[in-house]
């Protein structure tokens, strides 16, 4: 009797997920472990300017060596960039949050340039 109860749950739960993806509802991912934090320095824009993990995906469209920009999808969680400047100082993002549209971010060393982004998440 009891295999045939977690048959017919197991059954339910896979019409219940399969109809949701019908509709465009996603089930919440399960749990994942944190992301690690990643960066990124000037000489690797050029040839690769992205940083993605399963929670983000980010972009660096401009580096003018005291300036960077780029965007952000935050998936789950939140994301924060550290910009490191070579003159010692740093300067740290807000903490940005999952939404449908990507964010515009950006990082300022000014009389000085970057030297490295810390992107930085959190569940």
């Amino acid at each position: 009797m009891r295999g045939c109860i977690a048959r017919k749950i197991a059954t339910f739960g896979m019409a219940t997920a399969a109809a949701l993806g019908t509709l465009g509802i996603a089930a919440p991912p399960a749990a994942a472990a944190p992301a690690p934090d990643q960066s990124i320095t000037p000489g690797s824009v050029p040839a690769s300017n992205t940083i993605a993990a399963a929670p983000y995906h980010c972009v660096i469209t401009a580096n003018y060596g005291w300036r960077w920009e780029g965007y952000c999808h935050v998936y789950s969680g939140q994301l924060r960039t550290i910009t490191y400047c070579a003159n010692g100082t740093h300067t740290t993002g807000l903490w940005i949050g999952a939404r449908p549209e990507a964010w515009a971010v950006w990082g300022n060393c000014p009389g000085s340039s970057w030297t490295k982004i810390v992107f930085q998440w959190r569940g």
